[in-house]
């Protein structure tokens, strides 16, 4: 059998389509192709990709973006959409895609990070990465909605994704110790796959990200050009009563008395490389996740 090796940028339309049903065919739960209708598959974006004939049968997606670390900014790599077809598993295609992603990095010591899933524990430390623990964040509240919630920011209009981007390359970091700048293609991803609303404070230059689960309410990212009192906002999130606060990121510059715990074991693990030591409590905002 004949492999092909490809490296599918956003100019490379050719391969997208194959890309995108080799994905659903994968993750079912995913939508990439309407992700890239949106706008969402820009330079910072690359798929790594394997191929007999015009079938691609093994796949590393990878994203350049900013890390904050330690309040530094460290330009690196995220990567995601790992992925092998089934019948054509443990023949060395990942270890092939990984071998060429480290081989292409702007130095050796160039960070990468990654979320695995609970079965390749064991794969990603044989290519220098460490596994990272990360913390859950929770506050107790007393939240009584307000008579109408915020207006919703709607990413299937092409106004309200453009108002989006622009607040991102302009929003604060959400906390100094692991976190990351303008990753609006990914939260796009997010905000296209996933259930929950994208709060606008046009007054504040600022967008809140948010969910709720019943008493629980899940903060899922707070994009801000300048810092503001969050809690001052809650009771325009919700339209009951909440008596819990969950983020989705270390809320250190948000809401700093949060408890942090040990993250639940199922939660998809943090994977490191050509990172230092990284300092606990941290959780890497999980919208700037891939």
């Amino acid at each position: 059998m004949t492999w092909r090796r490809l490296r599918i940028g956003a100019a490379d339309a050719e391969w997208h389509d194959r890309f995108f049903r080799f994905v659903a065919s994968v993750f079912h739960d995913v939508d990439f192709a309407l992700w890239a209708r949106r706008g969402g598959w820009d330079a910072s974006y690359q798929v790594f990709a394997i191929a007999t004939g015009d079938e691609i049968v093994s796949t590393i997606g990878r994203t350049r973006m900013r890390l904050v670390v330690d309040g530094k900014i460290r330009v690196g790599y995220q990567l995601g959409a790992v992925a092998t077809r089934a019948d054509f598993r443990r023949g060395g295609l990942a270890r092939q895609l990984i071998d060429w992603v480290i081989a292409e990095l702007d130095d050796p010591d160039q960070p990468i990070i990654l979320f695995a899933n609970q079965g390749v524990l064991g794969f990603y430390p044989r290519f220098g990465f460490r596994r990272v623990p990360q913390q859950r964040f929770t506050a107790d509240v007393e939240v009584e909605p307000a008579s109408a919630a915020a207006p919703v920011c709607d990413v299937a209009e092409p106004g309200d994704r453009a108002w989006l981007a622009d607040l991102c390359a302009r929003a604060l970091p959400l906390g100094r110790r692991f976190s990351a700048r303008d990753y609006y293609p990914i939260l796009l991803w997010h905000l296209t796959c996933r259930a929950a609303l994208t709060f606008r404070f046009d007054g504040l230059d600022a967008a809140v990200v948010a969910s709720s689960a019943g008493a629980r309410l899940i903060i899922h990212d707070v994009l801000a050009a300048a810092p503001f009192d969050l809690q001052t906002v809650l009771a325009l999130l919700t339209r009951s009563r909440m008596t819990r606060l969950e983020f989705g990121f270390d809320p250190e510059a948000w809401w700093p008395d949060a408890q942090a715990c040990a993250a639940a074991d199922e939660d998809a693990p943090l994977f490191v490389r050509g990172l230092p030591r990284l300092h606990a409590p941290l959780r890497f905002p999980d919208l700037a996740q891939t």
